[in-house]
């Protein structure tokens, strides 16, 4: 499974595989490049119910801005169930989610969540909706890197906020339902990363 598959001018590695699903949050180039995908993987680019291969997919629609899209656009967070985990990915989610939507969200045991302001949620924002739904992964996204987006915060920015220690960047984690971790933990990977 893909998300937001992005160029590789952006400055990192992308490394599919063989990936049956690519979800896609919003058509940004950053977002949704399906150049060099295998032609038999699934491309879902918006909200609705999806199956595939015993995983579960719901995707809510909202909005890349707090103007209900009129700056940015649609957006659409997905949220999957697979091999007894909850994963849900915002994309670049740029307004706090309703109370309807946090609902729809559920208990999430991994989140993928926008930490660099700017185009997406304000690092508050994003400290507000990781407490809401008290995961027990969260791994950042959209932030500056050395090779990329210096108009973004800084993934420590986030960290720091949340009053957590930062974590090595690492290129993988391994999570399956009876490893998750009992507290909560911010997991930074590289470009070059996955999880599995």
């Amino acid at each position: 499974m893909v998300f937001d598959p992005c160029p590789p001018d952006l400055g990192c590695v992308t490394r599919w595989g063989t990936p049956q699903v690519v979800l896609i949050s919003h058509p940004h180039q950053g977002h949704s490049c399906i150049e060099g995908l295998p032609e038999t993987a699934r491309v879902f680019t918006g909200p609705g119910e999806y199956e595939v291969g015993g995983a579960f997919i719901t995707g809510l629609g909202c909005f890349h801005d707090d103007q209900r899209g009129a700056a940015r656009g649609k957006n659409t967070v997905y949220v999957i169930e697979m091999e007894g985990l909850r994963l849900c990915h915002t994309g670049d989610l740029g307004h706090p989610p309703t109370a309807a939507t946090l609902k729809e969200m559920g208990k999430v045991d991994i989140l993928f969540v926008p930490v660099g302001d700017v185009t997406t949620l304000s690092v508050a924002e994003a400290r507000a909706l990781v407490r809401a739904l008290q995961p027990r992964y969260v791994l950042p996204m959209h932030y500056r890197t050395e090779h990329a987006r210096p108009d973004l915060e800084p993934v420590d920015t986030f960290v720091t906020a949340m009053g957590l220690q930062p974590s090595e960047p690492r290129s993988r984690i391994s999570v399956s339902a009876t490893s998750l971790p009992l507290n909560m933990q911010v997991a930074v990977l590289t470009c070059e990363s996955r999880v599995g």
